[in-house]
């Protein structure tokens, strides 16, 4: 049954759409002369969202085996996949079993390990809902084995979590208000949301519901929105390398785990709250203070790549967007060395693209590396001459860039040494 299972295609169909309110979003944003979108910041975040579904085709597996399992071999009852009513309680239960895994990814060290990514950008806008982990997958399964253990089956359980991913993409938005009574009191609302990605001190650890609000009222997790909401993370990423931000959270534990002293301090590393660090020599464990934070103060991290490096960069990062989504739609095309090779050739792509909005001196040399690369899987493919001549355009074209944006680079170091 596992070996023949296709999951509800929901999400990848729904991606056209997500585009398409973006759209809107940018447009309601220019109407009423505000700044919802930056363009590096919408890069990086579209960056990981790209590579968590890359990424994700490699670890789908073992939490959907282990549900597969528990199903079959343990399951209480059996509810048929024509039922309306157990679709409905199955979208609750799931929702429900969504929020404890939400709050627990906020309230231990190794789960916010590989949530953190979704609530590392400055801005609030429907292109944060795509930014997600690229890691996380390994060990969410475990909070809806319950799900299971009732005897809901697998396609069920895969369709209503990708309702619950669709539903959550419109609350990441500044440009709606409030819903209201009755539909700020029952569901999770942008106005709810926002609270949640907020980094002003009485909003931290907020509004963990996916489409349900009503779990925060029942177990004291609930904030309304009141002061101008700040977003990003306590600790700011300041880097829009995708890579980088889907494990730095899981380095700093494991340098935090190595220096601590005891076995016991080294495994409370990994299961306490954010922000609580070991006892050291002459100072005692503790957490770090949330400091206050002001819409008006907070500076965001925001590099300002020329005009150049802005086009080209955008090019390819379009290009790499649609590819990546047309790869997504045949994946069961491909066997699992072709998934495997695109998808570390879409991850240099993205890093490279990033590094070179961000400006960092190894962003030419790894764009170089990256198009060869992308020059011989276009012969592993073996997608005939036409695929080769215009990999050839690319790398002049690159080439041509990279040179002209050196050049550039070089003549005003000179001026400025003047």
């Amino acid at each position: 049954m596992f070996e023949n299972f296709t999951p509800p295609p929901f999400v990848t169909f729904a991606i056209p759409v997500f585009f398409l309110l973006i759209g809107i979003e940018v447009i309601i944003g220019i109407k009423k002369q505000r700044e919802l979108y930056r363009l590096n910041d919408s890069i990086a975040d579209l960056s990981t969202g790209i590579i968590s579904q890359l990424w994700g085709l490699f670890q789908k597996g073992v939490g959907l085996f282990a549900y597969f399992y528990i199903y079959e071999h343990f399951r209480i009852f059996e509810f048929a996949l024509t039922n309306p009513l157990a679709w409905v309680i199955c979208l609750v239960l799931q929702d429900f079993c969504y929020y404890w895994f939400h709050r627990v990814s906020h309230e231990v060290n190794f789960f916010w390990a590989g949530h953190v990514i979704h609530h590392h950008s400055e801005e609030y806008n429907l292109v944060v809902a795509l930014r997600q982990t690229g890691l996380g997958g390994l060990s969410s399964w475990i909070f809806y084995v319950p799900i299971a253990l009732l005897g809901f089956h697998p396609w069920m359980f895969l369709g209503v979590g990708q309702i619950n991913l669709i539903y959550q993409f419109w609350v990441h938005t500044k440009a709606v208000n409030k819903i209201g009574k009755v539909g700020e009191y029952l569901l999770s609302t942008p106005s709810h949301h926002r609270v949640h990605h907020a980094i002003n001190p009485k909003y931290i650890d907020r509004n963990h519901g996916g489409i349900f609000i009503i779990w925060d009222r029942m177990f004291g997790t609930f904030q309304v929105e009141e002061e101008e909401c700040v977003y990003g993370t306590v600790k700011p990423l300041k880097s829009f390398n995708p890579v980088y931000a889907n494990y730095h959270y899981y380095a700093e534990l494991c340098k935090q785990a190595f220096h601590a002293k005891g076995i016991l301090n080294k495994i409370k590393v990994f299961l306490m709250p954010p922000g609580w660090f070991p006892p050291e020599e002459n100072k005692s464990g503790g957490f770090l203070p949330i400091p206050e934070v002001s819409a008006r103060s907070f500076v965001k991290y925001d590099p300002k790549p020329n005009a150049e490096v802005r086009s080209y960069t955008t090019a390819w990062f379009v290009g790499i967007l649609l590819g990546s989504f047309a790869f997504l739609l045949f994946v069961t095309k491909f066997t699992m060395l072709s998934q495997a090779l695109f998808a570390l050739w879409v991850t240099l792509s993205l890093v490279s693209v990033n590094a070179m909005i961000e400006g960092k001196s190894w962003g030419g040399t790894l764009e170089i590396i990256r198009l060869i690369l992308g020059f011989g899987l276009l012969g592993y493919f073996g997608l005939g001459w036409v695929s080769y001549g215009i990999g050839t355009v690319f790398l002049v074209m690159a080439g041509f860039y990279l040179y002209r944006n050196q050049t550039n680079s070089h003549h005003s170091l000179q001026l400025q040494s003047q």
